[in-house]
């Protein structure tokens, strides 16, 4: 009875987290592509004021390359392009949900490009382009003295 008991309570490791998307629907609610919604086709780089936010690798270079978009532009360009702007990409590190020391997300001001955690309210942020922007400074009443 009791190692039916121990069987049954065994630890089963949780399954890794699938990406919401296999392929980016072509929906409104996609405004900002990564890695794990997938390239959506015309998306420009971010670093270059385009929406996709994708982790550089040579497929995506091939993309824009198909697209007409930065068609004299290579691999190493593009990271260096990143690079020279302090943004760290996925290649550099990952799973940080934005909180790193480079966050927060590129979208939002930060120099981080590592994709949001699927599944957060930062996620959903980041990809449908709702992001915070910070208050904006309320000037102090001058005081009389």
């Amino acid at each position: 009875m009791v190692a039916l008991a121990l069987v049954s309570c065994a630890w089963h490791p949780e399954p890794p987290v699938a990406p919401r998307f296999v392929t980016s629907p072509e929906t409104p609610e996609v405004v900002h592509c990564c890695d794990p919604v997938g390239h959506r086709a015309s998306a420009a780089p971010f670093v270059l004021g385009g929406t996709c936010c994708c982790t550089p690798d040579q497929a995506l270079v091939e993309a824009y390359h198909r697209d007409g978009i930065v068609p004299e532009l290579d691999l190493f360009g593009l990271r260096s392009l990143y690079a020279a702007r302090g943004i760290r990409t996925a290649e550099d590190h990952r799973d940080c949900n934005n909180l790193c020391r480079w966050g927060p997300h590129v979208t939002e001001g930060g120099r981080c490009l590592a994709p949001p955690t699927p599944g957060t309210p930062n996620y959903e942020r980041i990809i449908s382009g709702r992001v915070r922007r910070p208050a904006p400074a309320t000037p102090e009443k001058e005081t009389n003295r």
